[in-house]
């Protein structure tokens, strides 16, 4: 069964309603969000974040987000993991970049759960597409969300150890309340890309 995971981010408004957000949404400072995962295999996944403050963050498992990252097919979880748990979107204006590894075994756990990053910070900024925003209101960045790592692309220092060896190699499916990422062709081993997160 190839590692395949369904991905949607969801944010909470003030009055604790909770909407779904494109994944190319660009948020603001203080938004409060989390992902809402289905998978489509039997497996483990780990999430790793580059903020855009440059300081990288094991994000899943860990003992506040859930330190059990098996996962089963048809299965439907969030992230933060813990019930009613929420991040808060923080950091200078740019793209937080998730790492998604998912393997068919478990791995071992990211040797540091928390660093910075050795070069400089990116800096880059969202930039609203107009066409969008004159459509529909709404600031979107079409460089926001599930992207494949370039082959030469290099990890965080924690990563690669247990991701050296990950195919890169996926197909992404775009649907209207998310977004469908996982491995092509006969890959059977663990399958690494990112999933970019602006905010302003």
């Amino acid at each position: 069964m190839q590692p395949a995971l369904r991905i949607s981010l969801e944010r909470k408004l003030p009055d604790g309603k909770v909407e779904t957000m494109a994944s190319d949404h660009v948020f603001d400072s203080g938004d409060v969000v989390h992902f809402r995962l289905e998978s489509e295999f039997d497996g483990y996944l780990y999430v790793m974040d580059e903020g855009s403050s440059g300081r990288f963050t094991t994000v899943f498992p860990t003992s506040e987000a859930g330190a059990d990252n098996r996962v089963r097919k048809g299965q439907t979880f969030s992230i933060p993991a813990q019930d009613g748990s929420w991040y808060q979107i923080s950091g200078p204006p740019g793209f937080d970049v998730l790492y998604f590894i998912l393997s068919p075994d478990a791995l071992s756990a990211p040797a540091a759960s928390s660093f910075a990053a050795p070069g400089p910070v990116s800096s880059l900024k969202p930039r609203c597409n107009d066409a969008v925003f004159r459509a529909r209101g709404e600031c979107t960045d079409i460089s926001a969300g599930p992207a494949a790592l370039p082959p030469d692309a290099p990890l965080p220092q924690a990563l690669a150890p247990i991701a050296g060896m990950a195919s890169r190699d996926i197909t992404i499916v775009q649907q209207k309340d998310g977004v469908t990422v996982g491995s092509k062709g006969s890959t059977r081993g663990p399958v690494i890309y990112t999933f970019r997160m602006a905010h302003q």
